[in-house]
């Protein structure tokens, strides 16, 4: 088992390891002194693992409540936070209790959001269970809803206590949400050359599924994400340069109806965004992108640009009435801000060259 210290104000620990499920009691018993425990997760993850987490729990001393909802992006709002919340005070958890997140990004999102708001702010522990939840979204504290089109527009700052990243989940993921933590992984390669050289300038392994490319990649994902996160919490400078093919990403998500899974997005978000920043982007680099995202044989869906720059506009990432746009450079990556024409101009060359 490895573990990553991430050194935030509140410093809390990243395990991982391959059997981690069955310990996950006696892991948060040595966290807190809570009595009552609420479980979140998803009607795809709890029918598989939820009895197991259970059982740990209650022989760790726990009284366990659970709250499970649909599956998918669309149950990420607020009238399913409000569900969490009104089981939390039926079941009358107090700020000594704690919330546990069984599940990938949108799970954690939400029972993360809802730690911290319930009494002002609760504890919580992350257990992702998918690929993109194990290398990015479990770490860092954000958390939030969307609410119609605005993604994750309501949302707070709120640590993890601890986050248990169980390796055997990873293997046992299907294709469509492999190719997703696949994005947060080639977008980090964009970032941090030392992922890039794990890839060793290729996606292929990872799309093998080779076990110690992945490993090496989850522990590098983590650690570059630790280190942004300790400089930069609250995302003011450095740990912005994590929205690499987010603002395309995102818009693209929301016109398309989360037909397909966020990583997709953000692979489909990197390429148009090489597009969008125009001269800036360096045309090497704006190649090396293509052929990565064009290796994973993301499926992209037909748009309209202007619907999708439109879509950019509600992005909160937003100032000046500019849109965020970031230049990934490995520690050059730095922020661009782009009128609505720009983008436009960009995403509609790129439609045009394929």
């Amino acid at each position: 088992m490895l573990t990553i210290t991430v050194p935030t104000k509140i410093p809390y620990d990243v395990q991982i390891g391959g059997g981690l499920l069955d310990g996950v009691g006696t892991k948060i018993r040595a966290l807190t002194k809570a009595v009552r425990v609420m479980l979140v997760s998803d009607d795809i993850v709890a029918p598989l693992y939820g009895a197991r987490v259970r059982a740990s729990l209650y022989g760790a001393g726990f009284a366990v409540s659970e709250f499970v909802f649909a599956n998918g992006e669309a149950q990420k709002r607020l009238s399913t936070l409000e569900g969490v919340l009104e089981q939390l005070a039926a079941a009358h958890f107090t700020r000594s209790d704690l919330v546990v997140a069984l599940g990938g990004g949108v799970v954690g999102d939400l029972a993360g959001f809802a730690a911290a708001v319930y009494a002002r702010g609760i504890d919580y522990v992350q257990i992702p269970t998918t690929l993109l939840a194990a290398v990015d979204s479990s770490v860092g504290g954000k958390t939030a809803v969307d609410l119609g089109d605005y993604k994750n527009i309501i949302g707070a700052f709120h640590l993890p206590e601890k986050v248990l990243v169980s390796t055997h989940f990873l293997y046992t993921l299907p294709d469509r949400e492999w190719l997703c933590g696949m994005g947060e992984i080639i977008k980090t390669a964009f970032l941090d050359r030392k992922v890039y050289e794990i890839l060793d300038g290729s996606p292929e392994k990872l799309l093998e599924r080779d076990e110690a490319v992945l490993e090496a990649c989850v522990h590098e994902c983590i650690t570059y994400k630790r280190e942004l996160t300790a400089r930069d919490l609250y995302e003011s400078g450095p740990r912005k340069a994590l929205n690499v093919g987010h603002t395309i990403g995102h818009a693209l998500e929301t016109t398309d109806k989360h037909r397909r899974s966020h990583g997709e997005y953000v692979l489909m978000g990197m390429e148009i965004e090489s597009f969008v920043l125009g001269d800036r982007m360096d045309c090497e680099r704006r190649k090396e992108i293509s052929a990565f995202v064009a290796e994973t044989g993301v499926d992209y869906p037909d748009f309209n640009p202007e619907e999708v720059a439109a879509a950019c506009m509600k992005d909160k990432k937003n100032g000046g009435g500019a849109i965020s746009v970031m230049l990934p450079d490995y520690e050059n990556t730095r922020e661009v801000r782009l009128s609505f024409d720009e983008v436009l101009r960009g995403v509609t060359l790129w439609k045009l060259s394929r």
